[in-house]
């Protein structure tokens, strides 16, 4: 066991990590100086707004992060296995049950810290979201971004860790994962479920699954609720009852996916690795090194200010 050497490999992810978050954020933040540049009036159209936001991140952004991270420690090929279709709907209920979990626990502390600053805490996502097309939104919510990040979180960084354990790959990616969306709203349910889909990835070695699984829970959370809101008037008989039956749809399938976690959590074994950690120095050889402490510091100030401002 060459502990040092096995923390050294974590900080270089961390750090190859919190440089790809700073080429996105520049990426992002550059192309819409660049499109304000050309035309101020654009910056009150939500539509173009996302798009320079958006398109630049996907066509340069995530292709970059690609680089970066299959340039570091070298990759473990995960074995191959198969779902079956009822393993696959008992997986999205669960994942779904994992959201809808995170989600309640994102809002609780966003709500403490609405209570302590004396005003509400904006979720930065539904604040650009309100006002954009809902089927353009989609297609980076539903398709693009779900395929980009299980490719990043779970592919590229579990076949880079796995050799440490299964249990390590599926924390390191949810937590990264988590951190990566920058805001205290998102983050509980983005870390609950990334560790979820990377459970997947590790036990099927295939992304496609945990890519499908994504997409069904965020079309379920924007497009499905959003097409509710924009069609169905809610101070109405009928819109009431719609309503109803939707959230009684929703939380009765997370409540079930809740259950079905907790029955089947005793057979959710995860394997030890080629290279283990030395009892008791699993912390600070994964979390606490430089790497790994700027990546958490640097995500951990963006939430704090989106909280805060």
């Amino acid at each position: 066991m060459d502990t040092k050497a096995y923390k050294k490999e974590f900080s270089r992810l961390g750090l190859r990590m919190a440089l790809c978050s700073l080429v996105i954020m520049g990426i992002q933040y550059g192309s819409q100086f660049l499109v304000l540049a050309v035309n101020r009036e654009w910056v009150d159209n939500p539509d173009i707004m996302l798009a320079s936001s958006m398109v630049p991140l996907y066509l340069l952004g995530y292709p970059v992060t690609f680089w970066i991270i299959k340039a570091g420690s070298e990759k473990r090929d995960i074995e191959k296995h198969r779902m079956k279709p009822w393993q696959f709907i008992l997986a999205f209920m669960m994942s779904y049950g994992i959201l809808i979990l995170g989600n309640m626990i994102g809002l609780g502390v966003t709500l403490g810290i609405g209570l302590l600053k004396g005003e509400e805490v904006v979720n930065p996502l539904l604040a650009v979201l309100d006002d954009v097309n809902l089927w353009i939104s989609s297609v980076y919510i539903v398709l693009l971004a779900p395929a980009f990040e299980e490719y990043l979180f779970r592919k590229l960084i579990c076949d880079r860790v796995v050799k440490y354990g299964q249990g390590t790959a599926v924390f390191v990616s949810g937590f990264m994962f988590g951190l990566f969306h920058g805001n205290f709203n998102q983050f509980f349910y983005a870390f609950f479920i990334g560790c979820f889909f990377a459970y997947i990835y590790v036990k099927t070695g295939k992304i496609r699954y945990t890519i499908g699984l994504h997409m069904i829970v965020n079309f379920i959370g924007s497009v499905a609720g959003g097409l509710l809101l924009q069609n169905v008037e809610m101070e109405s008989v009928t819109g009431m009852i719609v309503y109803a039956l939707y959230a009684l749809c929703v939380y009765g399938i997370a409540i079930t996916g809740i259950v079905l976690f907790l029955v089947n959590r005793p057979k959710m074994k995860l394997d030890a690795g080629e290279m283990v950690i030395e009892r008791g120095s699993w912390f600070r050889t994964v979390l606490c090194n430089a790497g790994m402490i700027i990546y958490i510091v640097l995500f951990t100030l963006q939430m704090l200010v989106f909280s805060l401002l």
